[in-house]
């Protein structure tokens, strides 16, 4: 045991500790960028291609694709039972045979990337302060090597870090009077700036490298470009015709970091490394290497936080439920044999710690919350041994008599006990889907722990009571609750059809009142640690209009929010993603997201809650904004919305039924918001080509694109590579013709003979209103529906039931033939998990049938057993009604636990009423079941109070792991009920019954 307690501590100073281990969360990105492109292009060049293949792909569930200003963003959903690793060579083969149909002008290829929680960075290093953009990038660069040469990170990426850009204005008129057009400055360009070997050579003095150099060293040389030469000396220049001016690429996404520009540096772990020792090593580094004067570094976002505030919560529960349940034990047997059995509490956890440290599993929220589920289970073996072994004392035996003969009485139903407690949880093996991914660890660690109980229970407790002086001191307390109990059971045994069935009308009673008021919710609602604003200006607003309405948004925040309780507020303007595993919903110079960190739950001074009311209130009294939503960060993994429709149709029946779907959501109780996917883009400026014109002038559609791009966004000419990154060549018209309404109506192409000719000679300029993106789901066209809901007044699956039986009522299919709805988001991730948890379920009672039919020999005394199962969950649907908590997808896998214990306890009391020479008598089969009064009382009681802890938050509330124990405690508590009062009088009914029908057979027999 010594060895065993030196080995578990050991082990916890080599376990990994994280928030949450490694999952995949069964969703592949791919993204593709292209400078200058509006929705509809990025539509049919770049997403529509790409689907085609994408579609082909054998383990896709479905793909959304978001054609946005310069973006294609395809998000693929992947079947859960599909081998990742081949499924994601698939994709990307995809993507590269649909790469010959992409425009040939991008910059990059599709980037194909994998969201799982390795994606979560562990911190972010915010450089910011008084100090220049050149300052904060030349830093930023400084601090990503140094943290990446630390041994547990993986990578460091920049976000808000712009590459420098060389923009080349021309001068039009000057291009018309020498006649040059934008192709020959890029044909000219293209042909100086090259870096290339020219071989090598041999010397007396040995092998030397010919080196052609031809890229620029200082963006001043591009203005010496040759455009044009008749003759040495009489040559154009680009300086010529061109202003030449460093500067840096526009922004994408813009960070602030508590009100001052900033660049973030997220910082991600290697999959093998320990978060704390990772943290630590980050602020040693940056604690060991002051910043230069004016620059700020500030270490945000840091989840070390949550990992150290759920260790602190679930061990301060451990602690307490670990002293409630050795004070159960003194009162109930004593202190020398409360001390004996409690012993065996830590054993098993530093057991395994052990095994764990040798499977390579990790210490995070999953782990801790296994043992923590089975923290009251772990005693129940040493109890009912214990307490065996105390009634052989009690009779009279030695104490190594007492410990052989006690343990051996009691072998068989705690072997079969610690089993169905194990086959309770196995099925969760088999469960697929994300949530098969999140709690795959659970019954792994729940069958070690037990394993080490049933090892501890069964060699080592017997052997310490055998050599230990302790003594069966009398209770005269107990005896007397026992005695109640049993002249209670006899009243009950003699009048067992009407004890029955009055038992049975109570609880189905109680189950049907339940069943109408508690609400169903996938995954529990988390601390508000982070608090989401996710902001859209009216389109068509300027980067910079952003940055100033997000500046004074966040001004108003920081007065609202107590400065006790905050850490930092960061905006990032360009985007407004809030999934922390790294979806998207694209990019938009007019929108932005402001992330308030706050500290943990437990060191605030106001309630998280009030102040995420607080923010939300803020933002409704704001005006100018065409969204401004406020949310909490959701940690758990949803994948969507409360409401999520997918309405598909190719024409403009998708807006006429959503606007109605909108109507009849918001007259429904507990909606709260409804909004769709349709955001109104800019003005699309349409070039009719006039043909004859066109080839009359010598111009190509490709020259007129290129001179349209150079005069609105810029045309990408070139890049450099340089030592430490990338520089772009862009030509451009100067900032104040860009600024200009008439830029495209004054706008003149050179043609082959140098001829100016004015864009509006060749093309007609048609305006129509735009999309700001155009998405598809499974490729085709689609409009999604979305909308939140109040989990107060309603739930996830009555919003969604109502919703689809309206759409079944209409006659839209008639009248828009074309039209499709799919019903996506929270409910379909629901329904798959529960339909699933379902499947584990009915397998989990399949083995424990199984399981108990080789025990008893019988096949109605398993029933028996299980009939104790019904009337327990029956128990905890009150429990969650009265409390007005939601049923979730970890309350469920609650019950999974609870049928093991509850099996515990009836097996145990079914085995000993067989021994009842004659289950007719009740007095016999009373005084029997008054004879496991004693260790189901204790078992149950120690189960209870191990448990009460942490579902109430005694020593800090911990949202995953309290639903889940909650349905343990309380399960138990009606469990023990049902084992100690019903179970009798069904063991007897089904004598009586197997009696009834031996008579009537007997009857049949003597008839014939």
């Amino acid at each position: 045991m010594v060895l065993v307690v030196i080995m578990g501590l050991m082990s916890l100073q080599g376990l990994r500790y994280e928030v949450v281990p490694k999952i995949d969360m069964g969703i592949v990105t791919v993204t593709t960028t292209k400078a200058g492109a509006g929705p509809e292009e990025v539509e049919l060049s770049i997403s529509a291609p790409l689907e085609e293949e994408l579609l082909k792909v054998k383990g896709v569930k479905k793909i959304v694709s978001r054609s946005m200003e310069n973006l294609s963003l395809l998000t693929l959903t992947l079947n859960s039972d599909s081998e990742t690793t081949k499924l994601l060579s698939d994709v990307q083969k995809a993507v590269d045979r649909a790469q010959s149909r992409l425009p040939s002008d991008l910059i990059e290829k599709p980037l194909v990337e994998e969201l799982s929680t390795d994606n979560l960075a562990v911190a972010e290093l915010h450089l910011t302060g008084k100090v220049s953009e050149s300052v904060l990038r030349q830093q930023a660069r400084h601090w990503q090597q140094k943290l990446r040469s630390l041994s547990d990170v993986v990578a460091v990426e920049r976000v808000g870090y712009r590459r420098p850009e060389v923009s080349i204005e021309l001068d039009q008129s000057k291009l018309w009077q020498l006649g040059i057009s934008f192709s020959e400055i890029e044909r000219a360009f293209s042909m100086r700036n090259i870096r290339d070997s020219g071989g090598s050579i041999a010397s007396l003095a040995g092998e030397k490298k010919v080196l052609s150099m031809g890229q620029f060293k200082e963006p001043s040389e591009v203005g010496e470009v040759i455009i044009r030469s008749s003759s040495p000396g009489n040559e154009v220049r680009l300086r010529d015709v061109a202003q030449i001016l460093p500067s840096f690429e526009k922004w994408d996404i813009q960070v602030r970091t508590d009100e001052q520009l900033g660049i973030a540096l997220l910082i991600k772990k290697k999959s093998s490394a320990d978060e704390l020792n990772t943290i630590s090593s980050i602020r040693q580094l940056i604690e060991s290497s002051p910043a230069n004067p004016g620059l700020e570094l500030k270490l945000v976002n840091d989840v070390s936080r949550f990992t150290n505030d759920m260790l602190d919560t679930l061990y301060s529960n451990a602690l307490l439920g670990l002293i409630s349940v050795f004070i159960i034990l003194w009162l109930f047997l004593g202190r020398h044999m409360a001390f004996w059995v409690s012993v065996g509490l830590p054993f098993s956890i530093l057991l395994t710690f052990c095994v764990m440290l040798w499977l390579g599993l990790s210490v995070n929220s999953l782990t801790l919350m296994s043992i923590i589920l089975v923290l009251g289970m772990l005693v129940d073996d040493a109890i009912v041994t214990g307490e065996a072994i105390q009634l052989r004392k009690e009779q009279g035996f030695s104490s190594i008599k007492a410990a052989i003969a006690g343990t051996r009485d009691i072998t068989a139903p705690v072997f079969v006990s610690v089993l169905t407690t194990m086959l309770a949880f196995f099925p969760i093996f088999f469960l697929g889907g994300l949530e098969g991914k999140f709690i795959a660890a659970i019954p792994v660690v729940v069958m070690i722990t037990l394993s080490a109980s049933l090892f501890e229970s069964k060699f080592l407790l017997p052997a310490h009571l055998a050599h230990s002086a302790f003594k069966a001191s009398p209770r005269p307390w107990l005896d007397k609750l026992r005695h109640v109990y049993h002249q209670i059971i006899l009243w009950l045994l003699q009048k067992r059809k009407f004890a029955t069935l009055g038992i049975v009308v109570i609880f189905i009673s109680i189950a049907l009142i339940s069943w109408a008021s508690v609400r169903f919710q996938l995954y529990p609602e988390t601390a508000v640690d982070t608090i989401n604003v996710s902001v859209e200006l009216p389109n068509g607003s300027s980067f910079d209009e952003t940055v100033e309405k997000v500046t004074e948004l966040e001004s108003l925040i920081r007065m609202t929010v107590p400065e006790s309780d905050l850490l930092n507020i960061v905006s990032q303007i360009g985007h407004h993603d809030t999934d922390p595993y790294g979806g998207s919903f694209g990019r938009n110079q007019a929108w932005a997201l402001i992330t308030i960190y706050l500290k943990p739950q437990n060191q605030v001074l106001q309630d998280q809650r009030v102040t995420l009311a607080q923010v939300q209130s803020l933002a409704s009294e704001q005006k100018g904004y065409n969204l401004l939503r406020v949310e909490p960060l959701k940690d758990t993994p949803v994948m969507g919305k409360p409401i999520e429709l997918e309405i598909m149709s190719d024409g403009m029946a998708k807006q006429i039924v959503a606007a109605e779907l909108k109507a009849y959501l918001m007259t429904l109780p507990g909606v709260t918001e409804v909004w769709d996917s349709s955001k109104t883009g800019k003005a699309i400026l349409d070039l009719q080509f006039l043909d004859h014109n066109l080839a009359g002038y010598e111009l190509s559609v490709k020259q007129v694109a290129d001179a349209v791009r150079v005069a609105l966004d810029g045309l990408l000419i070139s890049e450099q590579q340089l030592a430490t990154e990338r520089v772009y060549y862009r030509l451009r018209l100067p900032a104040t013709e860009r600024e200009q309404l008439s830029v495209l109506q004054d706008l003149f192409i050179v043609n082959a003979s140098g001829r100016p000719i004015a864009l509006s000679s060749i093309t007609n300029i048609a305006l129509r209103p735009g999309e700001a993106d155009v998405k598809h789901f499974n490729g085709r066209r689609t409009l999604t529906l979305f909308g939140e809901i109040d989990r107060n007044i309603t739930d996830v699956f009555q919003v969604n039931k109502a919703l689809g039986d309206y759409i079944s009522a209409q006659n839209w299919h008639i009248e828009f033939p074309d039209l499709a709805f799919y019903q996506g988001g929270e409910i379909e991730q629901q329904q798959a998990s529960y339909t699933e948890l379902g499947i584990a379920f009915a397998g989990c009672l399949m083995m424990i049938l199984l399981v108990l039919v080789v025990l008893f020999n019988s096949y109605s005394q398993p029933l028996l057993v299980l009939a104790v199962i019904p009337f327990s969950i029956m128990g905890v649907l009150a429990t969650f009604a009265v409390q007005g908590l939601p049923l979730s997808f970890l309350a469920l896998i609650g019950v999974l636990g609870l049928v093991g214990v509850l099996v515990n306890d009836a097996v145990v009391m079914i085995f000993t009423l067989n021994q009842a020479k004659n289950h007719r008598e009740p007095k016999l089969v009373a005084g029997l079941a008054a004879k496991r009064f004693r260790p189901i009382l204790i078992t149950s009681l120690t189960t209870l109070v191990g448990l009460l802890p942490t579902a109430y938050g005694l020593g800090g509330y911990n949202p995953f792991v309290a639903p889940m124990v909650m349905t343990m405690a309380w399960g138990v508590v009606f469990g023990t009920l049902i084992s100690l009062f019903l179970l009798p009088c069904l063991f007897m009914l089904n004598d009586d019954l197997r009696q009834y029908f031996k008579a009537l057979k007997r009857h049949t027999a003597e008839r014939l």
